[in-house]
């Protein structure tokens, strides 16, 4: 995965939907939007984007998102407005803040110590983020995202009904959790890389090609998350193998790791009799 820094400045385009586009993400936990990209050479599905609010104060990271489709030229318009044809990518953003309500994750921390050496400011809208930053980037904006008390912190759920999106087989508030980067580093160290249903660890059996590979699984059902509920990676978060993470969604209301465990166990004393 590479990180790229996309830009919005709102003396060049207002973005009149933004609040929508907010909602849209507490709601469905998801919104796509074209947006420029200087690097389309490079970029590719599955590379993660943050946004940068510049132009008019305050300036600062108001998005992060997901790019989910290769660089195409785009004419046409963007709402009631005509934009200039350049190569562009569909971001599906993951949060989204409006600056003119929401705190935002300020460009004056972005200018700090080795945040300092990127270029927070390009008018070029999909630049690379240096390497060395990205871990570093993930956490601060998961910390910030966490305790900045947001109207839609994706991460605390507020109502039962925005974990859903078409149908109860996808939880936002748990993907979100499973996926973020910071999230499943805090897990990963406190549990390390063995699956905690049938102790499988990838590099035990497969040799280096198999170093820190693991799925991340939220052991909450839905049902039990309430309006206060929000995710400690610590204790919600653990690692399973991927058969494991697949028997467990077996059904609506998923099987507990301990359930797991005594089918493994289960199976393993009826092969043992049978023999």
């Amino acid at each position: 995965m590479n990180y790229y820094l996309f830009v919005w400045n709102p003396l060049v385009w207002e973005w009149p939907n933004l609040e929508q586009a907010i909602e849209q993400i507490n709601e469905r936990g998801s919104y796509i939007e074209d947006w420029s990209c200087s690097a389309h050479r490079k970029v590719k599905p599955g590379d993660r984007a943050f946004l940068m609010k510049l132009g008019v104060a305050p300036k600062g990271i108001i998005g992060s998102a997901i790019i989910i489709s290769d660089a195409v030229r785009t004419d046409g318009r963007r709402g009631e407005e005509k934009i200039v044809s350049r190569m562009r990518v569909k971001l599906d953003f993951d949060i989204l803040l409006n600056p003119d309500v929401d705190p935002i994750l300020p460009y004056d921390i972005l200018n700090q110590g080795e945040f300092s050496k990127q270029n927070w400011l390009s008018q070029s809208s999909g630049i690379s983020i240096r390497p060395n930053l990205v871990a570093e980037l993930e956490a601060l904006w998961f910390d910030f995202v966490s305790t900045q008390g947001l109207r839609n912190n994706p991460f605390t759920a507020q109502n039962e009904q925005h974990l859903y999106m078409e149908g109860a087989s996808n939880q936002i508030l748990v993907t979100k959790y499973e996926r973020n980067i910071q999230a499943r580093k805090r897990c990963l160290e406190h549990h390390g890389y063995s699956c905690m249903a049938c102790k499988l660890n990838f590099r035990d059996r497969y040799g280096d090609v198999g170093k820190n590979y693991i799925h991340v699984h939220h052991k909450s059902q839905i049902s039990k998350i309430g309006k206060s509920y929000s995710v400690n990676p610590l204790e919600d978060l653990v690692p399973v193998c991927p058969n494991c993470h697949a028997m467990i969604h077996q059904r609506q209301n998923p099987y507990t790791i301990e359930e797991v465990s005594q089918f493994l166990d289960r199976t393993t004393s009826d092969q043992m009799i049978s023999s």
